[in-house]
């Protein structure tokens, strides 16, 4: 009986969660960004005012989580974002919330958001704000992506381009490598791991495990694309190879036997 009294506070404590993070999504973008306009910032990009304000409102929502006793969240080599950039960012996805873990760690962070998540009523208005780039604009991504780098800003790639799958990782995707052979810089791989699995692939919300999730991000040592760039081979079979390099270094973390394909 007390057990099952607990799950229900805990479901009901992740409903109000899921409530608390759409009312604050609608107030930042409809009233907090509208507002940083106006606040006299020097030359500050409108686009990098609104990311340090989603940091902000992502560290505030993390805090709260955490508290309620939703969930617990450790970053381990964190300090290798701290340093000069630029910062090519490559995670793998178990959960719904890992984008929302790093940019509470980045004060600037752009990323690559596919449409659907772009048009959502809900996070329409930060991810234009923020200027985001979306994933259905085409050959151009890799040279958006690359010009920011190349101003030494942080760009977050998911390479499985959707949630990682039960116990593993999916395919990767070769725009990541791409931009970092177009950019000229190495790749940053972050391993994010959860446990108990929760908030997954097509896991619904209100599945809950016994006890609150323990999210764990790991920031990993650069993967070099330096040889890439300089093997004389084709682009296409140059980001193939620094892709499974990619992949190779987050399986070793993640402890996946099979590390499938690139």
């Amino acid at each position: 009986m007390r057990s099952r009294l607990e799950y229900s506070s805990r479901v009901v404590r992740t409903a109000a969660g899921y409530v608390l993070f759409a009312v604050l999504a609608l107030i930042v973008a409809f009233a907090v960004l509208p507002a940083s306009r106006l606040w006299p910032r020097g030359d500050a990009r409108h686009d990098l005012r609104a990311q340090r304000i989603l940091h902000r409102f992502a560290r505030f929502y993390v805090t709260v989580i955490q508290r309620a006793g939703i969930m617990r969240l450790s970053f381990v080599g964190a300090e290798r974002l701290t340093r000069d950039g630029p910062h090519l960012v490559a995670a793998n996805h178990p959960t719904l919330l890992d984008m929302v873990f790093l940019i509470s760690l980045l004060p600037q962070c752009d990323c690559i958001v596919n449409a659907p998540r772009s048009d959502n009523f809900f996070l329409r208005g930060l991810t234009r704000a923020a200027g985001y780039v979306r994933n259905d604009a085409g050959a151009s991504i890799v040279r958006e992506c690359a010009q920011r780098l190349g101003r030494g800003r942080t760009l977050v790639v998911f390479p499985e381009g959707t949630r990682s799958p039960a116990g593993g990782l999916g395919s990767f995707q070769r725009g990541a490598a791409r931009i970092a052979m177009e950019a000229g810089c190495d790749l940053l791989p972050v391993a994010i791991t959860c446990e108990p699995p929760t908030l997954s692939k097509g896991q619904k919300w209100y599945d809950l495990p016994e006890r609150p999730f323990h999210a764990t991000v790991r920031v990993l040592d650069p993967v070099s694309s330096a040889s890439a760039r300089s093997s004389g081979a084709s682009v296409s079979v140059a980001a193939r190879r620094l892709t499974a390099e990619l992949r190779e270094s987050l399986s070793k973390v993640l402890d996946v036997a099979d590390a499938g394909r690139a």
